[in-house]
């Protein structure tokens, strides 16, 4: 192997690895993080945890692998180019051709490593990982019951619980049969727990300090039982399934299983397209790095002044293209126009035409303009050389506008603004591309088997591209300063802005200022724009992925919590003549948790501002258990508005900073205290500072690590982007517990970063 040869490759593994940990982190990281939160909340151990996480990395890698193998070559050769020597190479003689050797070698590696992960790994993987959640799931049923939320995941009960424990019981408990229609029986506990035991196939919610109101046969009177504890058992069917393991889908198939399946379907007069291209593809990803080769050399060399981040870029439209051309190959094999055999290997092919056409050009030189192409545009002339064209004799008139002198950024801000603005466009658009190729991938499987159509997918993206910014604009906003300020330095621009008496801090104001407007337009979007528009990408995605839907928007929600504390429980609303239908009233008070009163209507009417029940009675219960029941033909009772019955009720991710704090005011009203919705208000409003914060590192490590180039400035991003992630996940997780009030739990990790900023910004050379 030759000195060229051994430094190319020295030269590509660095942006291979940086290349390949920003891909990974951006598409499989971030589900892995909200997969780990989800478990530890439950209380998952942490082992089964570290295994969850550790069988989706195959899947990562197979997918990563090959696109960071492109973004390590261009960039490498980008940096090649940027200092002149692909310049002196080819004054030598050298070809851009020569380079294809030591890229290829690197790629038949990485090439390698890919057909392994995907033929060996991932479908093992993947089974083990969707097992292992299948069976947690099962086991913790129980924290999926929250807080002030009816849960009816249970056939046949209804369940409501005040507060959660510490331990994992629960404080003020209902627990309502609702198996006979229009007859609830409702038990009432102090506290109550859910004991799960899956081998002896036993499902029961404990009850302490328990009142039972079971209507009689008659349905006209209740029959009372106080006790100090109950068992309501639970259908393990509703908790543990039938008992059988989630079935494989194609990505958790081996190359044998796919054969036999699509013999099946061959057999059974059905089309194997999904299985033959999903074969297909564990071969074509990997030949896919040979492909990249070729069009990374002939991107990557090139006689101009590019740089790692301009060939970060082209990887990023190169694999952008990839994934289009195999979307369009893959929706026509699915209606029959073109063979399924060859579908995935498209995108190698027209990319591998295009590479080696590119190559070519390449070892010509530039291509001349043809003359009919070429077109003279004038140039922008002074006023002294429009004088000049118009000749002696000729009178030209000039007239000159009077400058305002009103307070605008001065020279150095407009270009550090302008650098940086260029940067983090550039970096955000690759990220969006990285993210919407992430979902893509991961909903391709849904598409294949037909639970998703393209205009399904792309409408999803169009309602989740909001929470995608929202995400997405720190990271770029990381990647941006630190390359700019890298940038600066490296080029010795802020050793000359010192000398000229302009110190760091000065130099920083106009990125601190982007910052704050980029907080604000972060703020406005999530609460104007991402709080919608999430509610409509949730449908979408539980529509795709087969999951049950929340309930948001329900004119016939059977439970409902009235702002004083009363469960109401009926079977229709009307939202257009604002009648509710077979309409119960349950009040209740505490120490003990008992029932005081149920009023039931067959209908309850919205008449002239006042709610008009008819055929109706009422029950009323003391502290002793006595009855007394009185019935009625038509009477006003004082309800909410009818708005309350047909309002939207989403959890807090889905409601506005307004909208949320007002849910949170009305069960302070009805005094419970929900801690979690509490500290995500407060949540709403601290991670927008995000930017603030960010760049506020970012200014002493892009001063430190500038001259290193924009590539470690990613990888930086990478870090500090993980490290802020973990943190706040731990401190937000404290405040849900109580241990942090919700405002410091929201805004401790700023904080701290903040805070770790500002020491370093005041120990650096200004």
């Amino acid at each position: 192997m030759r000195t060229l040869d051994r430094y190319l490759i020295r030269e590509t593994l660095g942006p291979f690895a940086l290349a390949l940990a920003l891909f990974t982190f951006l598409l499989w990281v971030q589900p892995m993080l909200k997969t780990a939160e989800m478990f530890i909340a439950k209380g998952a151990p942490i082992q089964t945890i570290g295994y969850l996480l550790l069988t989706l990395l195959p899947q990562a890698l197979g997918i990563t692998v090959p696109m960071a193998f492109l973004a390590g070559v261009v960039m490498a050769l980008g940096r090649f180019s940027g200092d002149r020597e692909a310049v002196a190479m080819m004054a030598c003689g050298v070809s851009p051709v020569r380079l294809i050797r030591p890229m290829m070698l690197l790629a038949a590696v990485a090439a390698g490593a890919t057909f392994y992960v995907l033929v060996w790994l991932m479908p093992d993987a993947n089974q083990s990982f969707r097992d292992v959640t299948f069976q947690l799931m099962k086991k913790m049923a129980a924290e999926d019951i929250r807080p002030r939320l009816f849960y009816e995941g249970f056939t046949g009960r209804v369940i409501l619980i005040g507060e959660r424990k510490t331990d994992g019981g629960w404080t003020e408990v209902m627990v309502a049969d609702t198996s006979v229609a229009g007859r609830p029986s409702i038990q009432l506990a102090q506290e109550g727990r859910l004991v799960a035991d899956e081998p002896a196939r036993l499902v029961n919610v404990i009850l302490s300090e328990v009142a039972s109101y079971r209507p009689l046969d008659s349905g006209n009177e209740y029959q009372i039982q106080r006790s100090k504890e109950e068992v309501a058992h639970i259908d393990p069917t509703s908790v543990f399934g039938d008992g059988a393991s989630p079935g494989r889908g194609f990505n958790e198939l081996t190359m044998a299983q796919l054969d036999a399946q699509a013999a099946e379907k061959v057999a059974a007069g059905q089309s194997p397209h999904n299985e033959i291209m999903y074969k297909h593809q564990r071969f074509a990803f990997p030949l896919a790095c040979l492909v990249f080769a070729i069009v990374g050399v002939a991107l990557g060399v090139s006689t101009r002044k590019d740089g790692k981040l301009a060939g970060f870029a082209i990887g990023i439209g190169v694999i952008m293209a990839y994934y289009g051309i195999m979307t369009l190959f893959d929706g026509r094999a699915k209606g029959g126009a073109f063979p399924a055999l060859w579908a995935r290997w498209m995108p190698n092919i027209i990319l591998g035409v295009v590479g080696v056409a590119l190559l070519w050009w390449r070892t010509r030189g530039a291509m001349p303009m043809p003359a009919w192409l070429a077109v003279r545009w004038p140039a922008i002339l002074t006023p002294r050389a429009i004088a000049a064209a118009a000749g002696p004799g000729k009178v030209v008139l000039v007239i000159r506008y009077p400058r305002l002198s009103l307070p605008r950024p001065s020279l150095m801000d407009v270009y550090v603004g302008r650098k940086y603005l260029r940067t983090v466009i550039l970096a955000f658009v690759g990220l969006m591309a990285l993210y919407y190729i992430g979902e893509f991938i991961e909903l391709s499987e849904k598409l294949s088997k037909g639970q998703a159509t393209m205009p399904m997918i792309a409408q999803y993206f169009y309602y989740a591209t909001p929470k995608f910014i929202y995400f997405i604009v720190p990271l770029a906003t990381l990647v941006a300063v630190l390359t700019t300020l890298g940038g600066l330095a490296r080029t010795n621009e802020l050793t000359v802005l010192r000398a000229c008496g302009i110190s760091l801090y000065r130099t920083a104001v106009p990125l601190l200022a982007l910052a704050l407007i980029s907080s604000g337009l972060m703020f406005a979007l999530e609460d104007r724009v991402m709080a919608h528009s999430e509610r409509q990408a949730e449908v979408l995605r539980n529509e795709i992925r087969d999951r049950p839907q929340r309930t948001f928007n329900v004119a016939n929600r059977s439970w409902m919590i009235g702002r004083g504390g009363e469960l109401y429980h009926y079977a229709v609303f009307d939202v257009r003549a604002k009648t509710l239908h077979q309409l119960s009233i349950f009040k209740t008070a505490r120490n003990p948790y008992r029932l005081t009163s149920h009023t039931f209507a067959t209908q309850a009417v919205f008449i002239d501002g006042a709610w008009q029940a008819t055929d109706g009675w009422e029950q009323t219960f003391d502290d002793k258990g006595r009855v007394r029941r009185t019935a009625f033909k038509s009477e006003a009772l004082p309800l909410e508005e009818p708005g309350f019955f047909g309002a939207e009720q989403f959890e807090a991710e889905f409601m506005s900073y307004g909208e949320l704090q007002t849910y949170i005011e009305e069960l302070d009203q009805s005094g419970i205290s929900f801690a979690a919705h509490k500290v995500e208000l407060q949540r709403k409003v601290a991670f927008p500072f995000v930017t603030m914060v960010m760049t506020l590192i970012a200014i002493p490590f892009g001063v430190t690590l500038g001259r290193r180039g924009a590539l470690y400035g990613i990888g930086l991003a990478i870090v500090l982007a993980v490290a802020y992630l973990l943190v706040s996940t731990l401190f937000i997780a404290f405040g849900v517990a109580g241990w942090l009030p919700p405002v410091l739990a929201a805004w401790a990790t700023n904080i701290v970063f903040a805070a770790a900023a500002l020491t370093a910004l005041l120990t650096v050379r200004t």
